[in-house]
Formats: structure tokens, sequence, C-alpha cells
């Protein structure tokens, strides 16, 4: 088509049909794209996601078989008697390993404020001009951290010095400490290991995403070994 045998009105015409024609090839582009894109996407996530299930049955099955055996471990001293419940099983050729933990984080209820009150009160009246250094330890130990709360630590080292008065404020705030102690259960982690032919040592079987090298990162591992060698 010669554009300069067109008239005004036919040269117009073109371009716009010119310009659909773009516009409906832009947007059959923009839905292939489009398409690909969701579908793709899709897909990953939804294998993700079973994927994650799978992960999250296989925690829960595996927390509760090792609950279950954990009594039988302990009778038979595969634990140790003061376990808090964590504890790690290993097979009789040493080629696996299962490593059980409860994740607790000690706390203290309403009463250990309370009992921080009564303290101070006691050690401003009857301690701070007579037992200087006993003021000054006791004052460091009921100090809290950024988050607010009592160092356990502290705290166990305070009732530890239970008997060093005997004013009813000083014996008082002790045993609420002790009453207001609680042990509160945050996660349950369990990991499992291999040993490693070569070198003897436990190698983690690694269930994070983010930790699982890719073949072409293990072929990288190995051409850059190559090299330094």
């Amino acid at each position: 088509m010669d554009v300069k045998e067109l008239s005004k009105e036919e040269l117009k015409a073109e371009l716009e049909r010119r310009e659909a024609k773009e516009k409906k090839d832009a947007e059959k582009a923009k839905q292939k794209y489009e398409g690909n894109r969701d579908d793709l996407v899709k897909k990953m996530c939804s294998a993700a996601l079973y994927i994650h299930q799978m992960m999250k049955e296989f925690k829960s099955e595996s927390i509760q078989k090792l609950d279950a055996f954990y009594e039988q471990a302990k009778a038979y001293g595969d634990v140790r008697s003061t376990s808090k419940g964590g504890f790690s099983l290993r097979t009789s050729d040493g080629e696996y390993k299962v490593s059980y933990d409860r994740n607790t984080q000690a706390d203290y209820d309403e009463r250990a404020d309370i009992a921080e009150q009564q303290l101070r009160e006691f050690l401003k009246h009857m301690v701070k001009k007579r037992d200087k250094d006993s003021y000054e330890l006791i004052t460091l130990l009921l100090e809290r951290g950024k988050s607010g709360k009592f160092n356990p630590a502290n705290i166990n080292q305070l009732i530890k010095e239970e008997n060093r008065f005997n004013d009813p404020r000083w014996v008082k705030a002790i045993q609420l400490f002790k009453e207001s102690h609680e042990v509160r259960l945050i996660a349950y982690s369990v990991s499992f290991y291999t040993k490693n032919a070569d070198t003897g040592k436990d190698e983690v079987i690694k269930l994070s995403l983010p930790s699982i090298p890719t073949i072409n990162e293990q072929d990288d591992g190995e051409s850059n070994a190559d090299a330094t060698d």
C-alpha cells in the first residue's frame, strides 16, 4: 500500500487501523505474559504449600513419637535423668541421630512486681545505711533487662540469699519470687543428622529451603575446589 496515494481520510483510517492492531497485539502479548507468569507462580506456590503441609505433619508426628518414646529412653538410660524434655537419640551404628529440644523461657507473674516493691522498700529503710554491700548486691540483682523483665539467673541468685535477713518483708518477697516463677514453652524443635562418611562428623539433614544447596551450587563448589587444587 502506497500511503502517498491515499487521501487524508484514508490515511487517517489506515493509521487508526494500525494503532488498533498494535494495541491489540500489545494486549495479547500482555495477556500471554501474565498468563505464563500466573501459571508459574501458582504452580510453584501450590507445590510449596504441599511441601509445607507435609513438613508440618512430619514435625507434629516426630514430636508425638519422640514424646511417646521419652519415658522408655529415660528408663533405659538413653536420656539423662536430669533432662527437662530435650534429648538426642542415635542409632547403634552411629549413622543417624535425632535431636529433640523443648525451647522454654523463664518468666515471672505479677507477684514478682509485688516482691520487687517490698524488697526496694526494705532496702531503703533497713539496709541502705547499715549494709552497703548487701544493698548494692540486691539492687543489682533486681535490675531488669531491656525487655523490662527480670533476669532469671539474678532472681535465682537472690533466692539463694533468702537466709541473709529475717525481716518479714524480705521473707515475704523471696517467697513471692519463688511462687511467681513460671516456665513457658515457646516451641519444639527437631533436628536430624547423618554421619559424613569422609569426616566422621554429624551433618544436619537440611529441611530449610534456603539452607539446601542446589545442584548448580554444588557443582560450583566442586569447580572452585578443583580450581584451588
